[in-house]
């Protein structure tokens, strides 16, 4: 029986064939995986009850034009019931700044605000409300972003009067204060956060801070 030899292209033809076949199948199943997570971020895959999400239509940044930083609040007699943890400080200080929960000492990210009666909790700049959320421990929490870098947090609401896509001015109302469920747990209570360039930083400093730096 005569032997049947395979010319010296087949082999290096077939295994470029066998390449192609798998470079092609790994490329549709990749786009049909990134087809299906982008519906799936598309949907309301997070409860609506639980999460506002900012929608694709809406502007999360506007023009800031303010002069100067302000405060989030505007009635006189508010006082801190927890300062912001700063790791040089005092160790007076920083047990001052410690917030005591479920038998745990965790080291404060913000500013914890009180007062006798509830008080309005108000935007510290032009900005827009990009997300709003509801937690069992810190109440309502209300995030507003100034630019691409500035983004404040506004925790403890027990009261929201905005809605996610709304543009703010400094000052604007945002909500009212709430209870908090950590520490003495306070009834009128707003903690307050600033994430600017990715980082928590203290909002003792910010309040400080230029606008036109906040801003570059």
């Amino acid at each position: 029986m005569k032997k049947l030899k395979l010319k010296s292209w087949v082999v290096p033809a077939l295994y470029v064939v066998s390449l192609s076949v798998i470079f092609v199948s790994v490329m549709f199943i990749g786009k049909v995986l990134t087809t299906d997570y982008a519906k799936a971020v598309d949907s309301n895959f997070v409860p609506d009850n639980v999460v506002d999400k900012v929608d694709d239509d809406i502007t999360q940044v506007v023009e800031v034009t303010n002069a100067t930083v302000g405060h989030p609040y505007l009635l006189e007699g508010v006082t801190v019931a927890k300062d912001y943890y700063v790791d040089k400080a005092s160790f007076e200080d920083q047990l001052k700044s410690l917030i005591y929960y479920k038998n745990a000492y965790m080291a404060n990210t913000g500013v914890l605000y009180t007062n006798a009666e509830q008080f309005d909790v108000v935007s510290v700049l032009d900005g827009s409300v990009t997300s709003i959320t509801d937690d069992e421990i810190l109440g309502k929490v209300i995030e507003v972003t100034h630019t691409t870098e500035l983004i404040t947090v506004y925790h403890c609401l027990g009261e929201v009067n905005v809605k996610v896509g709304d543009n703010l001015k400094q000052n604007d109302v945002i909500g009212k204060s709430g209870k908090v469920n950590v520490d003495k747990g306070y009834e009128n209570a707003l903690l307050f956060e600033v994430n600017y360039q990715g980082k928590i930083i203290n909002p003792n400093d910010f309040y400080t801070m230029k606008v036109s730096d906040l801003t570059k």
